[in-house]
């Protein structure tokens, strides 16, 4: 936890998308971590940890969205094969940095945000002095894997936006987990960890491409047409699909012990 204070104070060299994007790893592994070492704590203990870190989490959501926004926009115009739709693509993404220079300046909730992520650090580290006992790995691992199942079945039932948002929590959760954990170089849990990173990623991507199909319905830019607008999410509608078909290929492939 040390090393991730650390980087968290390094981060203010980077831009500004870089450093919301690392702060935002940073929550997450902390989350992680808090999962992992339940059993450890009291749950009293945990709450204020875990209310913090959703709150820093929450300041940074809106630039999230923006970023979010950008790169699907960009990425449907790279797979585009007509130029009419790529240039108009790029024009809507373009947009997007439009609002986000006439809108507030992310330095502010990004400053709060890293000052809760360093607290809660140096808060944790010291309930871990303290003499917490750390719970089994295997035992931890085993649920997490449990839940990244039961989460992935529930899911893929359907097309539910919110379910898939769980499973890749879920599935994030576990990937810190094994990489803090599971250090020694085995193959076969080196493969595990990749397929993990793999499912969490595609999830990921679906889970963006919601963030900027639901943005573009509900503020769609002023200067762009309807019709551009309507496409768009149309290409994103079929980006999710193709999505679907990979992750649910990826975790038919995950198996510990």
């Amino acid at each position: 936890m040390a090393i991730e204070g650390r980087r968290i104070e390094q981060m203010s060299h980077g831009t500004a998308a870089e450093s919301v994007h690392g702060t935002r790893v940073l929550i997450k592994r902390l989350r992680a971590l808090l999962w992992f070492a339940r059993p450890a704590f009291s749950a009293s203990a945990l709450e204020r940890p875990k209310t913090d870190l959703r709150k820093a989490s929450h300041l940074l959501a809106a630039e999230r969205e923006l970023a979010v926004m950008r790169f699907q926009l960009e990425a449907l115009a790279r797979k585009t094969s007509k130029s009419a739709d790529r240039n108009a693509l790029l024009r809507l993404a373009h947009a997007q940095d439009s609002h986000s220079a006439t809108s507030a300046k992310p330095e502010h909730s990004l400053r709060h945000a890293a000052a809760i992520v360093l607290t809660t650090i140096k808060e944790l580290k010291q309930e871990t002095n303290d003499g917490s006992h750390w719970p089994s790995d295997s035992k931890r691992l085993a649920k997490g894997f449990r839940a990244l199942e039961k989460a992935g079945k529930k899911a893929l039932r359907g097309a539910d936006p919110v379910q898939f948002h769980d499973w890749r929590k879920r599935a994030k959760r576990l990937l810190y987990q094994l990489q803090l954990t599971q250090d020694d170089g085995d193959k076969r849990i080196v493969q595990t960890i990749d397929r993990v990173d793999q499912l969490q990623e595609k999830l990921g991507d679906y889970h963006d491409a919601v963030i900027a199909q639901d943005r573009l319905q509900k503020y769609p830019p002023d200067e762009i047409s309807t019709r551009l607008v309507r496409h768009s999410v149309h290409l994103l509608e079929k980006r999710k699909h193709r999505l679907r078909k990979k992750v649910r290929k990826i975790a038919g492939h995950i198996k510990w012990k």
